[in-house]
């Protein structure tokens, strides 16, 4: 018992001195502002007219998706958007450009993986500039918020990769006569992955302070798909098997990585840690 009033004692006298602490700043903000001069009709006129501009002020709420979509790109930053859509059509080319001079399936397939990865690359960083900009709190009382702007960077990049990557598998395995499935796998499972480390990176403190920690990643993933396809073993029939399940396997990691990004936004974790 003498505990409990000894502890409700020690609340009291720290509620008491914080309520003398603010009630001393709110005294010297009093005596700065008597200094100052302020010309009551200006006050009064000013005021008059943040009225008048509220009254015809029309607030009018856009339900319809497609204005939205169009909202969305017109405040939106399209220069990670412009960067990601050259990098599709610069893969396009490439895969042109080594159609035309007959590159083997070997070293296809090391270019195919890497593309792809480059590509998975590409839309994190798009995603991962909202954090890079440190403006994620001031982005947060915007129109669209930090959320609204991350969903549609990521649904955005992923329709551009989805698209790009079809039509890459497609026209490398009528190309090269692989089957569909095969370049498929080894398009899809180096995208995911990437995704994954990129988006990992980007989950943390540190990673969302610092762009180059990414990009080191993107270089070393390249490094890692190089090293990847000099063993013969991983590109036969029977290995498909482990490129189907580590696809599976990264795929679902990325999105749980893409809700935990969700949930992390929602409660405000990266935006409070977004400052240096």
């Amino acid at each position: 018992m003498a505990e409990n009033n000894a502890a409700n004692t020690t609340i009291s006298e720290k509620i008491e001195k914080q309520s003398i602490h603010t009630a001393d700043l709110k005294s010297v903000f009093w005596a700065m502002d008597t200094h100052i001069a302020i010309d009551e009709q200006h006050k009064r006129n000013t005021l008059e007219i943040l009225r008048r501009e509220i009254a015809v002020k029309e607030v009018r709420l856009v339900n319809d998706r497609r204005k939205i979509w169009q909202n969305h790109l017109r405040y939106a930053d399209r220069t990670m958007m412009i960067l990601h859509l050259s990098g599709c059509v610069f893969m396009l080319l490439l895969i042109a450009v080594m159609h035309l001079n007959r590159i083997d399936n070997k070293v296809m397939t090391l270019a195919s993986m890497i593309l792809s990865g480059a590509l998975g690359f590409l839309s994190i960083l798009e995603v991962g500039k909202i954090c890079f900009a440190e403006l994620s709190e001031l982005s947060e009382t915007c129109y669209f918020n930090v959320t609204q702007m991350s969903a549609f960077h990521m649904i955005s990049s992923g329709i551009m990769n989805l698209a790009m990557l079809f039509f890459a598998i497609l026209f490398v395995s009528v190309q090269w006569k692989m089957r569909l499935i095969q370049i498929g796998l080894y398009m899809l499972v180096p995208f995911f992955f990437t995704q994954c480390v990129c988006l990992g990176i980007l989950l943390t403190e540190t990673g969302r302070r610092n762009i180059w920690l990414t990009a080191a990643a993107g270089v070393f993933l390249s490094v890692f798909y190089t090293v990847l396809a000099s063993t013969p073993r991983l590109y036969t029939q029977s290995a498909l098997l482990i490129w189907g399940i580590a696809l599976a396997v990264f795929s679902t990691l990325f999105c749980i990585q893409v809700k935990t990004l969700f949930t992390e936004i929602s409660k405000g974790e990266i935006l409070c840690t977004n400052w240096n």
